[in-house]
């Protein structure tokens, strides 16, 4: 009986406390802060609160607006959760909603401007080697027509967020066709973009119709600031080729020491901040693991450069590209330029490291000189073949080879063409100069004696 009604108080409390959470809830209003890059972390931030949100139904959800813009694949996220996916009233209050965050803003249901807040200024840029520069034709028409979409979606005026994209269209009293548009508070609301104007966050809830709602703010979690600074483009391009390089470097290395440790320890990171701040699975891992053992085996078993060193570099690109999307060519060309760096830093400090000291010959090899006596035969005075005859065994043009005696020496005629066989002798000897010059028969000998 004790324990029956023991049993029956705790189901009692958890009933209790889940109603009271419940209720908190339903009496509240969620603040989600996009007040930074808008990144694909953030995309993946803003879809778990509209997920959670749809579970648990607050009174709505409000998107408080503080960005420069971002990636245009991480806005078309959040504008598609937003306007598709969300089960409750969404809300947005702007203080500066630039780029991509003017798409964001205008795809809640009700958007209010806060004092000195601006909107507008949405131009589709791309990063080149030499800088920023605006998109072609074909991607601006695109961005100007999903702009006028959405704001078409929630009944805000199309032709004038089509000109916060496009510096062709002039908007009379705001813009001409050679200016994008960006609006101040007063102008968003008298040019239907945003509803209303509200001194705070509070004033817009009231005249909203929501002053009695408790305001409970969802911001990114520490996990999440963690992954979202992992998965930015240059830190996952700067651990992606840490990761790789620290183990390839350790496969070449005896045991497992610090570069094993850093690449795996690289590796771990780029994984965890992929799996928070982006849709990242466990495939996309694999397939980066599955690259590095392909590029080893490249290395370490197979010669030259084939088949499995192809597909190890077409797995971690493949891998790169399901994880970052939009990002992945930056991430992919910080990476090429990273690993060239490392490589060049590699050739440059490996030669002296203790690493290539067991593979380097350290031992001169030299052969000691033999003792030879001065003037004879192999010695390097050759002063003693003075006047002495020998046999040409080349012919002397006028440089040849002679036999004197056993002895082999390089020797050259004053000038004169001497026949190999020719007996000859020795005139002078100069150092390593050996002159010689051909003997010629005695005419007045007998030539038969």
């Amino acid at each position: 009986m004790r324990l029956a009604l023991a049993g029956v108080a705790a189901l009692v409390m958890v009933a209790a406390g889940s109603a009271a959470r419940a209720q908190t809830t339903s009496n509240s209003v969620w603040l989600i802060p996009i007040d930074s890059e808008i990144t694909r972390a953030t995309a993946q931030f803003v879809k778990v609160r509209i997920q959670r949100a749809n579970k648990q139904q607050p009174l709505a959800l409000l998107f408080y607006l503080d960005t420069p813009g971002g990636q245009i694949t991480a806005m078309q996220s959040i504008v598609d959760a937003i306007l598709n996916q969300a089960q409750v009233p969404t809300l947005a209050v702007a203080q500066n909603a630039f780029s991509a965050g003017a798409l964001v803003a205008m795809s809640a249901e009700k958007l209010a401007m806060l004092p000195g807040s601006s909107i507008g200024a949405a131009l589709p840029i791309t990063l080149t080697p030499s800088g920023a520069k605006p998109v072609n034709e074909k991607f601006n028409s695109a961005m100007r027509g999903e702009f006028r979409s959405v704001a078409e979606a929630r009944g805000r005026n199309a032709l004038v967020a089509a000109g916060m994209v496009d510096p062709g269209i002039a908007i009379p009293g705001i813009a001409t066709d050679k200016e994008l548009v960006t609006l101040t508070a007063q102008e968003a609301v008298a040019n239907n973009i945003a509803n209303i104007q509200a001194s705070s966050v509070r004033d817009a809830l009231q005249k909203w119709g929501y002053g009695g709602a408790a305001i409970q703010r969802l911001g990114p979690t520490l996990s999440e600031r963690l992954a979202s600074a992992l998965t930015n483009p240059i830190v996952a391009a700067a651990l992606l080729v840490i990761g790789i390089g620290g183990l390839l470097i350790e496969i070449f290395t005896p045991g497992f020491g610090v570069p094993g440790g850093i690449g795996l320890l690289a590796l771990a990171l780029l994984a965890a901040g992929a799996f928070i701040a982006t849709p990242a699975g466990p495939l996309d891992i694999l397939l980066i693991l599955a690259g590095v053992v392909l590029l080893a085996v490249e290395v370490l078993v197979i010669p030259g450069f084939g088949v499995a060193g192809v597909l190890g570099i077409a797995a971690v690109v493949i891998a790169v590209i399901r994880i970052f999307q939009g990002s992945a060519a930056t991430v992919l060309g910080y990476s090429a330029l990273f690993g060239g760096a490392l490589v060049a830093a590699l050739l440059w400090v490996l030669p002296n490291s203790k690493v290539a000291a067991a593979f380097r010959l350290s031992t001169r090899l030299t052969n000691p000189p033999s003792p030879v006596t001065p003037g004879a035969p192999g010695s390097a005075d050759r002063a003693y073949l003075a006047g002495r005859e020998g046999v040409a065994l080349s012919d002397l043009r006028p440089a040849g080879v002679a036999r004197f005696d056993e002895e082999r020496v390089d020797v050259v005629s004053e000038g004169d063409f001497i026949p190999a066989g020719s007996t000859i002798r020795v005139l002078r000897v100069e150092g390593m100069r050996v002159t010689v010059r051909q003997n010629t028969p005695d005419p007045g000998g007998d030539p038969d004696a």
